[in-house]
């Protein structure tokens, strides 16, 4: 029986430690207010990471989604929390608007993830760049069709890869889309309706007065 459950015991010990932490992912701002030939910007931003440690995040593969009625896509630019591209510290893998749309996001790092598991050790490392939270790309859209009082959704779509700096997945806790709104024009007063509320305010006046000489 004891030599049944240590085999057991080492896979149930080894899932715990390859496991690695839960982040959330989000499109900011998740709201805001634009009308037809506006141009908006969103971020991708992944949070629940750990400032100067593990876990960081070594790579990802995902697609947005956006209303091609409403919304032009018309560019991105990936955050340097990775590597510097032009260094060949990370590669982009994107292959953005694929139609549709859906616009994928695919990045992968090449730096190491920390100065004690290094092979290499050129530096820098994954845990020694990143913050807890930042922001994984952005994205450009030109708004086209959103009437008055209408809204448009651009939300994370499929997620194909989320890992660290070893490769071992992360454990995503949410997603969180972003809302493009042309909001209704606040309500003013008709002027029929503002000569009544004068006429209001002298009569009530002039009975005040009338009081105050009896």
């Amino acid at each position: 029986m004891k030599k049944f459950m240590t085999p057991i015991f080492g896979l149930a010990l080894l899932a715990v430690t390859t496991q690695a932490g839960a982040v959330v992912l989000s499109l900011e701002p998740s709201s805001q207010d634009a009308v037809p030939t506006d141009a908006v910007s969103l971020d991708l931003t992944v949070s629940g990471l750990s400032a100067g440690g593990p876990d960081s995040l070594g790579d990802f593969d995902l697609d947005i989604f956006y209303d091609t009625a409403a919304l032009t896509f018309s560019g991105y630019s990936l955050g340097g929390f990775l590597g510097d591209i032009g260094l060949g510290e990370a590669l982009d893998f994107s292959l953005g608007d694929l139609g549709g749309g859906i616009i994928n996001l695919h990045e992968v790092s090449l730096l190491e993830a920390d100065a004690v598991s290094c092979v290499f050790c050129a530096g820098p490392y994954l845990d020694d760049i990143q913050p807890g939270s930042f922001v994984l790309a952005t994205l450009d859209f030109i708004v086209d069709v959103l009437p008055v009082g209408s809204s448009t959704t651009v939300g994370i779509g499929g997620i194909f890869s989320l890992d660290d700096g070893f490769g071992d997945p992360l454990a995503i806790t949410g997603t969180a889309d972003a809302v493009i709104r042309n909001p209704a024009p606040a309500s003013v007063p008709e002027p029929a309706t503002l000569a009544l509320l004068m006429l209001g305010l002298v009569g009530m006046t002039l009975m005040h007065q009338r009081r105050s000489r009896a």
